[in-house]
């Protein structure tokens, strides 16, 4: 009898709870013209589990395939996620849960408490899942409520309802568990005239067969009305960049329009501002004129900036984090209550959650100058012109995390093959039948640390897919430093993802380039593509449940099981499969930070395959020069293998090169031209490319013997107070970084020692300049005064002359 009591009070604390969800879900309309959407699901019984976490016995609770879900220290139970797309132009009235009986599982549960995420970055932090002691103490039921409503998102102009069910229920204070068999959502929705047109729906059967993904009832769209629209020019892919660079973009966007992916580049002169907001509103723009779905940033964060968006972990950290998600979703404002605050949950339309659900998707290239721009574009293309065997070949990275209890990377890693059940859901994972899944785990190593060299030669024997989880800083992951990245060999690229903080942080405070940007763009070796977190990664003591670790594979499962192939697309489907979560805090800190630094469009599974272009003969041209002297190189084109025309870059041994010339025709000449700034020994080389990126060998080299700055210190001459020399550049070229100084040395008085140093930026061929001390000299006796002058890499010259320091007047001995 107390049983049944207790249940029929539940569902009185049930009936309530809906009540008031629906209330305040209640519109000002009439609710004369309303729709009634009904959705019923069946679930089977829970399976109840023990599971040890440290020293405590816990009961997991699983039920079909549906993912576990709580905050910190709250009962970790099961939820159904609904997404529901509402009918055009209405309102939500009120939402309602109609339940079956509930089946009571028996007494004496302790349900597993969710863990707590930690910051990959702390090494010593000892968290086991701690039960909330309030929450286990109450003798009321948890939850408490059938659902939750997440929010209302738009996907270009479609609205879509978020909720998640509750089926099952626990009474922690008694350890009851009970679940529903049966639940009956209802929807009512009415047509409200105040509601503006969405200004992103475009009527386009593509965002249709997109929305069909992304929902999971999905009848409403027949009352989304045809529009007439005009448009200009379609395309697909947007790349925005400075005027600077647009050129050195061409053959990107020349590359993707012949592939089927047309491709315009617009200059923050054509947004006309370099402002966030300013450029997010273009893209809108662009997206409703243009009907474009992808979005390249062509440059580093203080070439095209990142909006920050506010966030807080939950755990008493908050930042301002680099979200490209940004210029991808494009409903709102980010900025509702318009303090300094971008991207608070609150910061959405009328007080709502700001946008989740992304218009376009959106990669960055990290360059700031046109020799990153080159390097980006050659492993790009380069990557989809190859059908090398190395394409089969995937690297699983994991480090170790914590102890007591021991948590190791390698134990994430593993869900992300072949696929995973854990945690209630289900991930599909790189398939072990199609891909030589090789594995580099502290865990398995002896010792329990892989060293750096290890994962550096399986890098540069080539790879195609790294994942990683482990300790990362800005110039810091996979045990590799910058200087690591750069040295790389490898010469077909690889993608990876890593779980690592801070690595993928482009906007570093620090003031540096981030690692993820040196894999990516500073060298033409290491990674075509990164998605990485710019701040704190996320992970779970003792448990393979971290939240980096739910976006990793969602990714992976997106690419191998939801047939979504390209990486922008990909990385926003992580996280949108995630959005049912984002009311805890540390998801939309996740959320915001994964960004991916690699062209949006590209996938993994479309190449070409492609012949290599014939080595090049050595270049030609001036073996013996001077600092500052422009000199002439050229070349003779090759007749490739295959026909195409071909394009050539010079590399001065100086660490510059010529940007990709061309096209040519064979036995046509390539000219161009260097400049060298240090004296020394160079060797120049060549290499050629055809119009598929595919990579000749480099050519035998030139070797080059640069000498000079010259220089002339025609005098020196004393004064009041002060010595000057006149110093004059005798060579013929212009001389850089110029280093004067003056030493004045008394021979017996040691008291008068005066020394001045000064810098200037260049100094033309026949221009003299005058250095001059900038301390007062005083004193008595005879001095010494020694003028010298150098630049970079060549030969200091000086001169000394005899001179008298009388009081404060310098007599100098000519």
């Amino acid at each position: 009898m107390k049983n049944k009591m207790s249940k029929k009070i539940l569902l009185a604390i049930l009936t309530f709870c809906l009540l008031a969800t629906s209330l305040s879900a209640v519109p000002n309309g009439t609710g004369d013209d309303s729709t009634i959407i009904t959705y019923t699901l069946s679930f089977g019984r829970p399976a109840v589990e023990k599971t040890t976490i440290g020293k405590s016995i816990f009961d997991t609770v699983r039920i079909d395939d549906l993912p576990e879900n709580g905050a910190y220290g709250e009962p970790l139970l099961p939820i159904k996620e609904l997404r529901i797309l509402l009918p055009y132009h209405t309102k939500v009235r009120c939402i309602d849960v109609t339940p079956s009986e509930p089946i009571s599982l028996g007494l004496g549960y302790i349900v597993e408490p969710a863990p707590k995420d930690i910051p990959l970055s702390i090494e010593d932090e000892n968290q086991i899942p701690l039960q909330h002691e309030g929450m286990y103490n109450i003798s009321g039921v948890f939850p408490g409520c059938l659902f939750e409503t997440i929010g209302i998102y738009g996907f270009r102009g479609y609205q879509i309802l978020y909720v998640t069910l509750h089926p099952v229920q626990y009474y922690p204070f008694t350890g009851e568990l009970f679940y529903y068999p049966e639940m009956m959502i209802t929807v009512t929705t009415d047509k409200d005239s105040t509601i503006p047109i969405n200004n992103l729906y475009r009527d386009r059967e593509n965002d249709l067969n997109q929305l069909r993904g992304k929902v999971d009832i999905f009848k409403e769209s027949t009352t989304y009305p045809s529009l007439q629209r005009e448009t200009y020019e379609d395309y697909e892919l947007l790349i925005i960049t400075t005027d600077s660079l647009k050129t050195s973009f061409e053959p990107l966007a020349e590359y993707h329009t012949s592939q089927g992916v047309p491709t315009l580049i617009m200059t923050l002169s054509d947004v006309g501002s370099t402002d966030p907001e300013d450029i997010r509103s273009f893209i809108r723009d662009a997206y409703m004129n243009q009907n474009i779905e992808y979005v390249l940033l062509g440059g580093d964060s203080d070439v095209v900036p990142a909006r920050l968006l506010w966030v807080t972990s939950g755990y008493g950290d908050s930042a301002e984090l680099p979200a490209d998600l940004y210029y991808g979703c494009l409903d709102g404002t980010f900025n509702y209550d318009g303090d300094d605050r971008w991207g608070e949950p609150s910061d959405g339309e009328n007080g709502e959650d700001v946008d989740l659900v992304a218009e376009v998707y959106v990669g960055r290239a990290c360059v700031g100058d046109s020799v990153e721009v080159d390097n980006f574009i050659q492993k790009t293309v380069g990557y989809v012109y190859t059908d090398d065997p190395y394409l089969e070949k995937a690297l699983m990275v994991g480090e170790f995390l914590w102890d007591d209890p021991d948590t190791w990377g390698g134990d994430y890693m593993d869900e992300l093959i072949n696929g995973s059940s854990a945690h209630g859901y289900t991930t599909l994972g790189i398939p072990s039948n199609n891909y030589t899944i090789d594995t580099l785990y502290d865990r398995d190593w002896p010792g329990n640390d892989w060293p750096k060299e290890e994962l550096i030669t399986r890098i540069n024997d080539n790879v195609h897919l790294i994942n990683h989880l482990g300790h990362s800083w800005y110039d810091y992951n996979m045990k590799m430093y910058i200087a690591d990245a750069d040295a790389l060999t490898n010469t077909k690229y690889f993608f990876a993802y890593s779980q690592g903080c801070d690595n993928g942080g482009f906007d570093n405070p620090l003031g540096y380039d981030c690692i993820a940007e040196h894999f990516t763009v500073k060298t033409e070796h290491g990674a075509f593509a990164v998605i990485a977190n710019a701040r704190y990664g996320f992970g779970a003591s003792g448990s393979t449940d971290g939240a980096n670790q739910r976006y990793h594979r969602e990714f992976i499962d997106a690419i191998f099981g939801e047939d979504i192939i390209q990486l922008g697309r990909a990385n926003q489907d992580s996280k949108e499969d995630n959005l049912y979560r984002i009311n805890i805090k540390v998801m939309r800190w996740c959320y915001y930070e994964i960004n991916l630094l690699g062209d949006p469009t590209i996938d993994f599974f479309t190449h070409y395959p492609t012949s290599q272009p014939n080595t090049p003969e050595a270049p030609s041209g001036q073996t013996h020069g001077e600092v500052g002297v422009e000199y002439t190189y050229n070349v003779h084109a090759n007749a490739d293998p295959e026909g195409d025309v071909t394009y050539y870059k010079f590399y001065w041994g100086d660490g510059e090169s010529s940007p990709w010339l061309g096209p040519y025709h064979p036995s046509e000449t390539v000219n161009t031209t260097h400049v060298w700034n240090i004296a020394g020994n160079y060797d120049v080389v060549v290499k050629c490319r055809d119009s598929y990126w595919g990579m000749s060998n480099v050519s035998d080299p030139l070797p080059v013997y640069i000498t000079g700055p010259f220089f002339e210190i025609i005098s020196i001459s004393g004064g009041l107070l002060k010595v000057s020399a006149e110093i004059k550049n005798s060579g013929t070229g212009v001389a850089t970084n110029v280093k004067r100084s003056i030493t004045v040395e008394g021979v017996r008085n040691k008291r008068i020692f005066v020394v001045t140093n000064t810098t200037i930026d260049l100094l033309e061929a026949g221009q003299t300049t005058i250095a001059q001390t900038d301390k007062p000299i005083l004193g008595f006796g005879k001095v010494k005064i020694t003028a010298a002058v150098s630049s970079p890499g060549g030969q200091k010259f000086s001169k000394t002359v005899d001179a008298y320091v009388l009081f404060c007047f310098v007599l100098v001995m000519q």
